[in-house]
């Protein structure tokens, strides 16, 4: 992306309560929501954004209840360091529930919606900056069948089609979808015809993005050209949503998920955006506080690729569960692993080859390429067997494909590839490395298998490439028990021009039944990696593993946790 022209700021789902307190949530985590908000505003206005957007759900309390003003008073004393430039997107809370049988509080109507423009003005409008038209939308009217919501829809159909803006955003509380355009009507999204309505719109508008809240976790789509972003709250985490995650559920049965409340800043470029996260943790500021914010976590750009051992792209049916789905299911992904990447600044991850060859898939790798992430993809198969041409059609999303072979048939392996004329991106050669090829002591014997060939192997194998081998880049793997530091340089130097050698470095025990669950080890490995990468600015590095495998075979801490937060060594590749 080009230079930025200007940055704004997102906050969504604070859900401040007054300041006497009230009934309106039975879960202790509420409680903290006035204090988190407060720390949440004065993070982003350090960072100085041209001007904030509040998604929604600013108040807890919903608008028939007595306290309603007070909570709305406390909100406006608390966004204070945000003004003036701040802008309210009515949430559910705020307003009313969409039309739904089931919704647990009123839905929106011509009362609801007085109280609101009382407290927080229209609750559709747009304004321009530089060039770029803000639309933002009172979701909870769509499919209302009421004045209102022809109203809103009339008046949106004209900004699209008259304002003389060359790139629309668009703002609404509730997401129109969060897993797949054509889901199910649920709590979680826009319902039939209204959803079907906007996307068309998005379409023929070519509408940039949409930015949404209320479902308390991030999701990533694309739909057309328009990004989709559903953004995490600074109050509480939804804990319907912690069975995304296969581990124990964080406090409060998933409802106080530390490690995802945020704010975020979008940095607008002439051909572009792009998103930065940053971090509150669940920070609280009391009153009698300074209003000083701690250091924010922010994109930085590593030469560094990642194992995605897990199901990066997996879709999960929740249980049916009240109050939000009591009668039917949600189906929901895990976005994190993305947002995770983008807050290391990291855009190359290494993926079975499987996962293109997938159509199911490959739709989420697409989706992933428009985020700006890279794919090596990785297989056994004799390049006789691969698609070349599926390859070649999407070269565009991929940085290598990497051929994996036992060290007796690398000569077959390259005849194989030399078959086939370059495609656009780099062939890569790994070894399979199995139990067979370490040294028995009596009768031990562990069934394991790795990749990538050992440094003692390097000699023979640069022996077999030639000058004019399809293999550009060799994976040498580098384990627990090796100094990189002194490791990985003398390689370097050992490698002949036109072949570059990628580093994969395990944290992995070189036996299977032994678990690395040393946070101070992995990060102390992660600081390595970084001290070379700052000292060979072309080094090619895989770091296994992106996320803990903490059952089955060598059980192993990574960068994030099972809930997908980071670990020690993930935030130290964010900070640096």
């Amino acid at each position: 992306m080009g230079p930025t022209l200007f940055t704004f700021g997102l906050i969504t789902d604070t859900h401040i309560r007054p300041p006497q307190g009230d009934d309106s949530s039975p879960y202790a985590v509420n409680q903290l929501a006035n204090d988190r908000a407060r720390y949440a505003s004065e993070l982003l206005a350090s960072r100085s954004p041209e001007f904030t957007l509040h998604l929604g759900d600013m108040v807890h309390t919903l608008p028939h209840m007595s306290t309603y003003p007070d909570a709305c008073q406390e909100a406006h004393r608390l966004f204070q360091p945000l003004n003036p430039k701040l802008y309210f997107v009515p949430g559910n809370h705020d307003i009313g529930d969409k039309p739904m049988a089931t919704s647990p509080a009123g839905a929106v109507d011509e009362h609801t919606m007085l109280a609101y423009q009382s407290q927080f003005g229209e609750s559709w409008f747009s304004f321009t900056h530089s060039d770029c038209c803000f639309a933002v939308v009172n979701s909870s009217l769509i499919n209302a069948g009421n004045q209102q919501e022809t109203e809103q829809r009339e008046w949106l159909e004209n900004l699209f089609e008259f304002t003389g803006a060359k790139r629309m955003f668009l703002c609404s509380h509730y997401p129109p979808f969060i897993n797949h355009p054509d889901e199910p009507s649920h709590y979680d999204n826009y319902a039939e015809p209204g959803r079907s309505w906007l996307l068309e719109l998005l379409k023929r508008y070519d509408v940039e993005a949409v930015f949404s809240g209320h479902v308390h976790q991030f999701f990533y789509n694309c739909y057309g050209v328009s990004k989709l972003y559903c953004l995490p709250p600074t109050s509480f985490t939804r804990q319907d949503y912690a069975e995304l995650y296969r581990t124990t559920c964080e406090r409060e049965f998933g409802r106080d998920d530390a490690g995802k409340f945020s704010v975020a800043l979008v940095h607008v470029s002439a051909d572009g955006h792009s998103l930065e996260v940053l971090p509150t943790q669940g920070r609280c500021l009391a009153d009698d506080e300074a209003p000083s914010v701690a250091t924010s976590v922010g994109s930085r750009n590593h030469n560094l690729c990642v194992h995605m051992r897990h199901a990066w792209y997996e879709a999960v049916d929740l249980p049916y569960n009240g109050p939000m789905e009591e009668f039917s299911r949600k189906r929901a992904r895990n976005d994190y692993p993305l947002l995770r990447l983008w807050q290391m600044g990291i855009s190359h991850v290494r993926t079975p080859l499987a996962d293109l060859l997938d159509p199911a898939i490959r739709s989420r790798v697409l989706e992933w390429s428009r985020a700006g992430i890279d794919f090596t993809f990785a297989t056994s198969t004799s390049p006789r067997e691969i698609p070349w041409d599926l390859l070649e059609q999407n070269a565009g999303l991929i940085r290598a494909v990497e051929f994996a072979t036992k060290c007796d048939a690398v000569t077959t392996l390259i005849d194989e590839l030399s078959e086939f004329a370059p495609r656009g991106f780099t062939i890569s050669l790994t070894k399979i490395h199995t139990s067979a090829d370490e040294k028995t002591k009596g009768t031990r014997f562990a069934h394991n298998v790795s990749s990538g060939f050992l440094p003692g192997e390097i000699g023979e194998l640069l022996e077999l490439l030639s000058p004019t081998s399809p293999v550009s880049h060799i994976v040498y793997q580098i384990n627990l028990n090796d100094d990189m530091e002194l490791l990985i340089p003398r390689l370097l130097d050992a490698h002949t021009d036109g072949i570059t050698p990628i580093f994969n470095v395990r944290f992995a025990s070189r036996n299977p039944a032994v678990e690395n669950v040393d946070d101070e080890l992995i990060a102390s490995r992660v600081e390595s990696v970084l001290r070379l990468s700052e000292q060979h600015r072309s080094l090619n590095i895989q770091i296994d593993t992106f996320m803990d495998i903490d059952r089955g075979y060598s059980p192993r801490n990574g960068l994030l946790d099972r809930s997908s937060n980071f670990r020690k060594a993930g935030t130290l590749i964010c900070t640096r």
